[in-house]
């Protein structure tokens, strides 16, 4: 199964994860694309809002972002991609249940 692009958009209110509906894959680099994602009008077209989490305090945020400018991914991110990423909650499943059969439980 293919899944489609998502951009994930990290800011200081939260996470944003953007789905591409309109892109191609050649010439991705090219100008008229950079020019395409700071141009509203045109990046809207492009990709469309498919979740948003809102971090819970600036404590909240500066442990988030700190975390990610560390190579690190935070559990809030995580469970995030995990809920609105297709197939990642499926790889999830998957991962417990063998690690339920290797304790014995399934």
């Amino acid at each position: 199964m293919k899944y489609g692009q998502f951009l994930l958009f990290e800011s200081a209110s939260g996470y944003g994860l953007l789905e591409v509906i309109e892109a191609e894959d050649i010439g991705l680099e090219t100008r008229e694309v950079m020019e395409a994602v700071v141009d509203y009008v045109r990046f809207a077209r492009m990709v469309r809002l498919k979740a948003f989490v809102p971090f819970s305090s600036a404590e909240e945020a500066l442990e988030n972002i700190h975390a990610v400018s560390e190579g690190e991914v935070p559990g809030l991110l995580v469970s995030f991609l995990e809920a609105n990423l297709p197939g990642m909650g499926k790889q999830k499943r998957r991962k417990e249940k063998k690690a339920g059969r290797k304790k014995g439980g399934g």
